[in-house]
């Protein structure tokens, strides 16, 4: 019975974080993002093609702030009102992203990051995929 306990443990620290980001890689998550694309634990999915918001997130050791803003066709942004607290957490051998609003609070675990990409895998096991955004000016 503590064979099959262990390899059960094993699987699930295998399956957890198969592919953990870089702690260098996470200041990367800072700047202007895009959803482009999201992935439903059933496979399903829904991309996007124009945004009318894209998320606005500053990182410091850590810690930050996440705020969706309205791009504008001349470059400049609209800002809301309401900043979220962000905070990446290494946790469990991945790194996660924990928000905090106004009513509500929620993790989501950082599956990728790059110059040009962002993954992020809510509790539900939905997947959102992220790009750069490019002001609507600069795009061809």
């Amino acid at each position: 019975m503590k064979k099959y306990f262990y390899v059960l443990l094993l699987q699930i620290g295998l399956i957890s974080c198969t592919s953990k980001p870089s702690k260098e890689s996470i200041v990367k998550i800072n700047g202007y993002w895009e959803i482009e694309k999201v992935v439903f634990p059933d496979g399903n999915k829904k991309a996007y093609q124009v945004n009318e918001f894209i998320d606005n997130i500053n990182l410091k050791n850590s810690i930050g702030t996440r705020q969706k803003i309205a791009p504008q066709l001349d470059g400049s942004f609209l800002k809301g009102a309401i900043q979220d607290k962000i905070k990446v957490i290494d946790s469990a051998g991945c790194y996660f992203l924990k928000t905090q609003a106004n009513f509500t609070k929620w993790e989501e675990k950082i599956i990728s990051v790059s110059d040009d990409e962002l993954v992020l895998e809510n509790e539900a096991k939905i997947t959102y995929y992220y790009k750069k955004f490019v002001p609507y000016s600069k795009r061809k």
